[in-house]
């Protein structure tokens, strides 16, 4: 692979975390809502104090930069990206960014991935055989339900799902990610503990394993439709090879490309793609940490989840552009 299209696709990397963190740092600004100001009054709501209230948002906007120019906030807001400080929260003081993150992002990231690798394969799968073997009629019904579900939002049919099994029939738990009130838990050494933390996973996972399959499904199908009618296909069947071949290894292999691309586009929307599914079960991720933050105009975990979801959304695709040669041998990037 060249060193100038390298060199290329790292400065388009560079430039699309520079547009989005800028985007990011204006879009709460142009509000005009104060975050100091609005946790005084949620203070001030809950029996706190009430007197200089005006006072004590001078003294914060002094202690945060927000009585500084725009530029000075910006220029200080950047030099923390470059160094990955995301700053400090203001509702949930003394934690940083960087620690609700931690706190949080690894929920969404575990059952961002499981879901998506199961989808991905299973409906890949759905999609080939369809295709290949069109007499089996007990896939052209079970596709029915699928793709009329792959119209339906994620967060949607889990409330659906949470209506039916949790509140009909109390099969799994309403909201979390764990049962709490039992001693020593969160404890991941402990198989009781994960155990539940995968009961408590059950709904949210399958309100997008179910919803995403028809997508993977029908994608799959249509690209099979394609390669069946490949001159490489014909010969294949010409020569005798065992059906189990032809279709492994000539027409998933060469059908998969543009599925892998979906895949890798999709890794970087994990986070974002589960927002609302974790707001509906009340699950311990990002998405209700963003909820959170945006009634409250908490600007810097605003800009950090957002901000961390245009990285891996940026990370993936140039990912996937440096490593596409390798998954098909006919891309070749050359100089020139």
């Amino acid at each position: 692979m060249p060193w100038n299209y390298i060199i290329s696709r790292l400065s388009m990397f560079l430039i699309t975390i520079f547009i989005a963190s800028s985007i990011v740092f204006f879009l709460p600004r142009i509000s005009g809502q104060n975050p100091l100001e609005e946790k005084l009054l949620e203070e001030a709501a809950r029996g706190g104090f009430l007197e200089d209230t005006d006072a004590m948002v001078a003294a914060f906007d002094e202690k945060y930069g927000f009585n500084k120019p725009l530029w000075q906030q910006y220029v200080k807001f950047m030099t923390g990206i470059i160094q990955f400080d995301l700053g400090r929260s203001i509702f949930n003081w003394p934690k940083t960014v960087n620690q609700l993150l931690a706190e949080t992002i690894w929920w969404t990231i575990a059952l961002g991935l499981l879901t998506l690798f199961f989808a991905f394969i299973v409906g890949t799968l759905m999609g080939a055989i369809l295709e290949w073997k069109r007499n089996k009629k007990f896939l052209m019904v079970l596709m029915s339900p699928i793709l009329t579900l792959s119209a339906v939002p994620f967060y949607l049919f889990g409330l659906v799902l949470l209506l039916a099994f949790s509140f009909v029939w109390s099969l799994f738990p309403l909201f979390g990610g764990y049962s709490r009130g039992v001693a020593g838990w969160p404890d991941w050494s402990n198989w009781s503990f994960i155990g539940n933390v995968l009961w408590h996973a059950t709904l949210p996972a399958l309100s997008v394993v179910l919803v995403s399959l028809g997508g993977w499904a029908m994608g799959m199908r249509g690209m099979m439709v394609t390669t069946k009618g490949e001159d490489y296909m014909l010969q294949a069947e010409a020569k005798g090879l065992p059906d189990r071949t032809m279709f492994f290894r000539y027409g998933i292999r060469n059908a998969m490309l543009p599925q892998m691309t979906g895949l890798a586009l999709q890794l970087g929307l994990i986070v974002s793609g589960l927002v609302l599914v974790e707001v509906v079960f009340s699950y311990p991720g990002v998405g209700g940490l963003l909820v959170q933050a945006i009634p409250r105009s908490d600007h810097a975990v605003i800009q950090g989840i957002v901000f961390v979801l245009a990285l891996g959304t940026a990370l993936a695709t140039l990912i996937l552009d440096l490593i596409y040669p390798l998954i098909d041998a006919r891309i070749k990037y050359t100089e020139g």
